[in-house]
């Protein structure tokens, strides 16, 4: 007798439910919000921002709000030069420093010129539109590769120069003038002040850096809508098509550059006034990965990608600073993610109750043939010392997570070696077929990653940042390679 299923394609059977989206109370809520215009939806978040600094007054959670508006302007600006114009600009982190070392030196007693304020941006603007041409000229000739070189070269020389201009012989002084303040950097800027109300507090600089974060969306989002937008997403797809159509693609390619110089300039200026100094670390290639990272992580070419991918790539670093949040948000995130991802439902929570059990097995096997092999736990609760319901209530969930999890004498080698085990292990299981085998072995690789989380990615947080980032961008452009935000892109041969 033949199965029910033969002569079927599964895949076409399903298109109709594929074309309609989700479906359910998900579905419903993001088809209203997508019903929403882009502008009236970013306005709205906007909104929901600004009203961040009234809900608390911890200046370090006001902080980091005004750190993701700021590396969200970054992000908005680099898109467009990548995202729209398609142009390669590794380069466009030196406009950044550009940007706050003019700042530096126009508003401080490093050569006693203090300029006003909107008088220094304004002329930060200038300037970097004028570095945005010259650096853009070469894309007129270059492109791909070739280009990313050229720019690429640009912002080292730029970190270089920040370093070593803090001996400059000139003909009209004896002796050498220091510019940059070489690796000491320029410190004791002055503050910014409009109409007369100077900013003195991070609340101040958060609602700077947000007004600036909508002057940014607003500009872009009309030039977007455009016939320059409309140009550049043509000379993106296909230069050579565009340019046959009458396009003028070197004006629109230098237009890009200068677009995108200026907004990451300016973004320098307010960061210069709001850390009241630069240094040239501050503007090196690790950010320019992290900018580039925000906009491919948020879609590139998506205007509330790049803010998406700002706010995760700005915000869920922070969060491994405290170790109990941190701990929260790892248990969090796995669970979740087990559940969303494994198909039927019923499986993924099997899969979690085959987790726990495993672990709280193992444990007391362990605690039987080895009692000393158990360490004592890192958390007490007489030593926590917290503030609040939330911080209690992640106190009490990482004194259970270390009553479930094996904690060796030694965490250093065990974390090492389960770590080196567990890499290979989680690339053969993403190779393996949908099976019996499958779901009983990912109930130990779970559970080693967890144990590698509590023994060496918990206690080392600069490394796990590199590696939370990294697997981030892999699971991105495994699952959605078009970002978070992005459209699907179909390359025609």
């Amino acid at each position: 007798m033949l199965p029910d299923k033969f002569g079927r394609d599964e895949w076409a059977a399903q298109i109709d439910a594929r074309r309609a989206g989700p479906s359910g109370l998900a579905g419903q809520i993001l088809a209203r919000w997508s019903a929403i215009p882009l502008a009236w939806r970013l306005i709205g978040l906007l909104a929901v921002a600004a009203i961040v600094p009234p809900l608390t007054a911890n200046d370090y959670l006001i902080r980091i709000a005004g750190t993701i508006c700021l590396f969200a302007t970054l992000a908005l600006g680099l898109n467009v030069v990548v995202g729209y114009a398609g142009l390669l600009d590794l380069g466009y982190v030196a406009f950044y420093g550009l940007g706050a070392y003019a700042y530096a030196l126009l508003s401080s007693d490093k050569f006693n010129v203090h300029w006003p304020s909107w008088a220094s941006l304004l002329f930060i603007g200038a300037l970097s539109v004028g570095f945005g041409l010259l650096l853009g000229s070469p894309s007129l000739r270059l492109l791909g590769d070739y280009l990313a070189i050229v720019t690429l070269g640009f912002g080292l020389v730029f970190v270089q120069l920040s370093i070593t201009l803090d001996r400059v012989q000139v003909p009209w002084e004896p002796n050498p003038i220091d510019i940059t303040g070489g690796s000491n950097g320029l410190i004791n800027l002055d503050q910014l002040e409009f109409l007369g109300f100077e900013l003195t507090n991070v609340t101040h600089y958060f609602y700077v850096l947000l007004i600036w974060l909508a002057v940014a969306l607003l500009v872009i989002y009309r030039m977007n809508q455009s016939r320059i937008g409309r140009a550049w997403r043509s000379m993106r797809e296909d230069p050579l098509a565009a340019e046959a159509m009458g396009m003028p693609t070197k004006w629109l390619k230098l237009l890009a550059f200068a677009f995108g110089a200026a907004i990451a300039g300016v973004s320098g200026g307010i960061f210069a006034a709001w850390q009241g100094g630069v240094f040239p670390l501050n503007f090196g290639t690790d950010v320019l990965i992290t900018i580039y990272a925000m906009v491919v992580l948020g879609g590139v070419g998506s205007l509330g990608g790049a803010v998406l991918g700002a706010g995760l790539l700005a915000f869920v670093p922070e969060l491994l600073r405290s170790p109990e949040l941190a701990r929260v948000t790892f248990y969090a995130g796995l669970g979740l993610g087990i559940l969303l991802l494994t198909r039927p439902r019923r499986t993924g929570l099997a899969t979690l109750a085959g987790v726990i059990g495993f672990g709280l097995a193992l444990r007391l096997v362990m605690h039987i043939i080895a009692p000393d092999f158990q360490a004592a736990p890192s958390i007490s609760v007489a030593a926590a010392s917290v503030s609040s319901g939330f911080e209690r209530a992640a106190q009490s969930f990482g004194i259970a997570i270390q009553q479930w999890i094996i904690y060796p004498t030694n965490l250093t080698l065990p974390g090492n070696l389960a770590f080196l085990i567990l890499i290979p292990s989680l690339m053969g299981l993403a190779r393996m077929r949908s099976g019996r085998w499958k779901a009983a072995l990912r109930i130990p690789l779970l559970y080693l990653l967890a144990f590698v989380w509590e023994t060496r990615l918990s206690v080392e947080p600069a490394v796990t940042r590199l590696l939370l980032i990294g697997l981030m961008l892999v699971l991105l452009m495994i699952f959605r390679p078009q970002g978070l935000l992005g459209t699907k892109r179909v390359e025609i041969a």
